[in-house]
């Protein structure tokens, strides 16, 4: 009988465990920032999926160096995990920063940045308009939007944004 685990990342988005018991809540903190550990999606309760056993012998089937991502979005209700939540707030509370974007420019890009998270028909356009927008915004603020979502934007984004 195969066997799938659940995984603990804190808050934050750090992957503590990828081989949880499924439906076990963890406890603790994580040791890179302190942030709380969860195993499941604060909204539904489902478990984060971890690794899979499909012999369910205990010897998982993956090659040498796999890893399992910490996923973006809860796979049963779709919300976002809170540490792509604060990715896309904080990304947002940078662009009102910016002195040089309209409120309309400022809004629209805002609205983009999910987009930007997933790879799906407007994620081109997502990032067509990272890069409109971010030049104008600034430097700075294209700096620290890079910072920001860099290592949780989808692939297309990347390639198209950052060359990636």
């Amino acid at each position: 009988m195969s066997t799938q685990y659940a995984q603990s990342v804190c808050l934050n988005g750090h992957q503590k465990s990828k081989k949880v018991r499924w439906g076990l809540n963890v406890t603790g903190y994580c040791e890179k920032c302190g942030a709380e550990l969860i195993s499941t999606c604060p909204k539904c309760g489902d478990p984060i999926p971890g690794d899979y056993d499909p012999s369910g012998n205990g010897v998982l089937v993956l090659s040498p160096g796999s890893k399992i991502p910490v996923p973006r979005y809860c796979h049963h209700c779709g919300k976002p995990y809170p540490w792509t939540k604060s990715a896309i707030d904080s990304a947002q509370e940078l662009i009102d920063l910016s002195d040089t974007l309209s409120n309309e420019e400022k809004e629209s890009f805002k609205k983009s940045i999910p987009d930007i998270l997933v790879d799906t028909p407007k994620t081109k356009l997502a990032s067509t308009k990272f890069k409109i927008y971010a030049v104008k915004a600034g430097t700075s603020i294209a700096s620290g939007l890079k910072d920001i979502l860099v290592d949780i934007a989808a692939e297309t984004a990347k390639r198209s944004i950052w060359g990636a």
